[in-house]
């Protein structure tokens, strides 16, 4: 098949890495793949997976940018003769559709939406722009299903994971248990809340690695320095090497104000790291709470403190739940059953027009 995938950017976040290796994945498999973006720190990565990286010269962001795009994209599919353009954003299809009418199939994969009112207009779009659309939660699903979404163009599809996450040997180093964060810094991923459940700890015997970058970093380190703990939390930076990371830290914690399929947990849950995490959005459909890690409200430090510590200073049940973890992982994300069934979904679309 002769694939066109479109994301808005190729910057370190969730939705960017599963569409590399989406991309990666069905070049691997003798696909012909073109990813478009408006580039990012991940495109040597993308570009290094075999699959042509096509630069974005036109944003959507204005009702002109949008008419641009739409010539911009119709363009670059007529010229590579496309098959079917498969989008990770709401705007990027109405301007695939816009430019392409009704010639080729469009499949559009929501990730997540930051903000609650732009559910009733992402569902009016795509009804009009997608054939199809996948949805990486059930919770984002029953969102667009309240907005009139019709729910026989819908299917849940949780993406798959690369093979580097579940060969993960662990590198443990220390006698003191790690917590890891691995996202950016940018407010809604309960950073504060974060700084303030180390604190309220005391001296419990964990340390807290943030791994990401983002505009709230700064304020984030000065409020980290007002707290004292900056003797137990480190600032990493953007880290490309997400699997090396993980192989050296005990659990995963992510208290998010909001989400839809947390990239980060499902990857830890591959390396066999249990996770304290927020109860928001479909974090339920991926953390088990008690069996592989704890589920807290959101906003609240002190329930997060508490296990967080309980999960720290209970080093055998942590094992027990690293397990449970993996086997989700194993059971549920693996890239090679998510190839077969995106496949599957290319398929229907295709034999359907």
């Amino acid at each position: 098949m002769r694939l066109f995938l479109i994301t808005p950017h190729l910057i370190a976040g969730g939705a960017e890495r599963d569409t590399i290796a989406l991309a990666g994945g069905l070049v691997r498999r003798g696909h012909r793949v073109t990813l478009a973006s408006h580039g990012g720190a991940l495109s040597p990565e993308a570009k290094g997976s075999g699959v042509e990286v096509v630069e974005l010269r036109t944003h959507s962001r204005t009702a002109p940018g949008l008419a641009r795009l739409s010539r911009e994209l119709a363009a670059l599919v007529a010229e590579r003769g496309c098959d079917l353009v498969h989008t990770q954003a709401v705007l990027p299809a109405v301007a695939a559709r816009r430019g392409l009418g009704r010639r080729v199939p469009i499949l559009v994969t929501v990730h997540n939406l930051h903000r609650r009112w732009s559910y009733p207009l992402a569902a009016g779009l795509l009804r009009w722009a997608a054939d199809r659309v996948l949805f990486v939660s059930d919770y984002e699903r029953r969102n667009f299903r309240l907005w009139g979404f019709p729910d026989h163009r819908a299917q849940t599809l949780q993406t798959g994971l690369p093979d580097a996450f579940f060969d993960i040997v662990p590198e443990r180093t220390g006698d003191r248990f790690t917590f890891l964060i691995p996202a950016r810094i940018d407010g809604r991923k309960g950073h504060a809340d974060l700084l303030r459940a180390v604190s309220i700890c005391g001296d419990a015997p964990f340390d807290v690695w943030i791994a990401g970058d983002g505009p709230a970093r700064r304020s984030l380190e000065r409020m980290a320095a007002r707290l004292g703990v900056t003797d137990r939390v480190r600032f990493l930076g953007f880290q490309r090497d997400v699997p090396a990371l993980l192989a050296k830290v005990n659990a995963l914690v992510l208290p998010s104000l909001r989400e839809s399929l947390p990239l980060s947990l499902r990857e830890g849950f591959a390396a066999g790291l249990p996770a304290v995490a927020t109860d928001v959005g479909g974090i339920p459909e991926l953390v088990e709470d008690g069996r592989t890690g704890f589920l807290v409200p959101r906003r609240d430090p002190e329930r997060l403190a508490r296990a967080m510590r309980r999960l720290a200073t209970r080093p055998g049940p942590a094992d027990g739940m690293g397990e449970a973890a993996r086997r989700t992982a194993e059971r549920r994300w693996r890239l090679e059953v998510y190839l077969d069934r995106i496949e599957g979904v290319y398929r229907e679309l295709l034999e359907g027009r």
